[in-house]
């Protein structure tokens, strides 16, 4: 995406219009026309592996700086794709950045993701925390659950 912002655009180019062009890049249909390769996330760069949807949601999966480029761009960004753990790590159970993200973003005034969202990363992270014997922490990660009245 540094390469669109810095040589194929003005330099009054926004960072908004640089990750368009970079999408276009990667996302058009003729293989032919695709010179840039599409953000997988770190642990499926490098094993050739070329992923294009999610097994889930059919969404693509993509990196989680990727995630946040868009979330820059775009406020009302889709925060679910953001916090999914498979755009950060190879294990779909690890929930530790993905809540500290959500965290963050959440002090940041980011709050449109879902009650049932929040929940799944709370009490997922939660549950990784006990089944390491960090019960402690688990029940402040529970603390952050939203108001339920």
């Amino acid at each position: 995406m540094a390469i669109h912002l810095w040589y194929l655009l003005p330099p009054t180019a926004s960072i908004s219009q640089a990750l368009a062009m970079y999408e276009a890049a990667f996302q058009t249909t003729a293989e032919s026309e695709k010179y840039a390769c599409c953000p997988l996330p770190p642990y499926l760069e490098g094993s050739g592996c070329v992923v294009e949807e999610d097994d889930n949601a059919g969404r693509p999966l993509r990196d989680v700086c990727f995630h946040l480029l868009k979330l820059y761009s775009d406020r009302h960004y889709d925060l679910d794709q953001l916090l999914d753990p498979r755009s950060i790590t190879s294990d779909p159970a690890d929930y530790r950045l993905s809540w500290h993200l959500w965290e963050v973003l959440r002090a940041l005034n980011y709050s449109h993701l879902c009650r049932q969202g929040q929940g799944v990363l709370n009490a997922s992270y939660a549950a990784q925390l006990e089944s390491e014997g960090l019960w402690e922490w688990a029940v402040f990660v529970v603390l952050h659950e939203p108001d339920t009245q």
